[in-house]
């Protein structure tokens, strides 16, 4: 039995809604105008501060999805499945724009769109496969509890590749093209580590904004069937 969920006052979304879309928007254009241009790079180096936030999303989202689903196979509650299902839509949504910038980078800044040696471009790929594969089960199993419950084991796998994902550069000793990790030995000057960090908090923020419009909508649908189901 799912429990009841407090609504919360208006207020509080339109405030949020404002938050996110300065904060993204102030991202943006620092990222444009701030930063130093990297000469070997040139202007390309820019899609850095996209990408990078982007990629940490997209990570975080399949072990978020994991305990959520962790949390469903113990207490049998929906309201954990429709999280975790929220949670891995996200982490699609946002993988696959890692999967679109990360190429038009690599071609501008060493002329290769998609290196095959490149460990973390091809981890991402497989990071989208294993998302997609957890669709589809999930739309073919037509049970509404056996399809969380399937869900919730498919939950491990996604975050079991988003693990070797975030491993890919620090575990393989030449992981291709793909610089090593922005936090490793080294750094970045000071003018990139803080744009790339107001990236950060702006592309979270963005996160759990979809977060809670996609639950929400997940639980309307939720309602609508259930409604057929009794007029039916």
């Amino acid at each position: 039995m799912e429990r009841k969920i407090k609504l919360i006052h208006p207020a509080f979304d339109y405030l949020f809604y404002l938050v996110v879309c300065l904060s993204l928007v102030f991202a943006v254009f620092v990222s444009i105008l701030y930063p130093n241009v990297i000469l070997e790079q040139g202007l390309s180096h820019r899609i850095f501060y996209l990408h990078v936030p982007v990629a940490w999303v997209a990570l975080y989202g399949p072990l978020l999805s994991f305990l959520f689903s962790f949390v469903y196979l113990i207490r049998k509650d929906l309201l954990w499945d429709r999280l975790a299902f929220t949670a891995n839509q996200l982490a699609f949504v946002f993988a696959l724009g890692v999967l679109f910038s990360g190429p038009i980078w690599a071609y501008s800044a060493w002329g290769v769109p998609w290196d095959k040696t490149d460990a973390r471009l091809q981890s991402f790929f497989i990071l989208c496969i294993s998302l997609l594969s957890y669709f589809i089960f999930r739309y073919l199993v037509p049970s509404r509890k056996k399809k969380a419950t399937i869900s919730a084991y498919l939950s491990l796998l996604c975050a079991v590749s988003a693990i070797l994902t975030w491993g890919a550069i620090r575990w393989i000793e030449n992981p291709g093209n793909h610089p090593g990790s922005v936090l490793g030995k080294g750094g970045m000057d000071s003018d990139m580590k803080q744009t790339m960090w107001l990236g950060v908090i702006a592309y979270h923020f963005l996160f759990l904004f979809l977060f809670l419009l996609s639950n929400r909508n997940e639980k309307i649908q939720e309602m609508r069937s259930i409604l057929r189901s009794k007029l039916n």
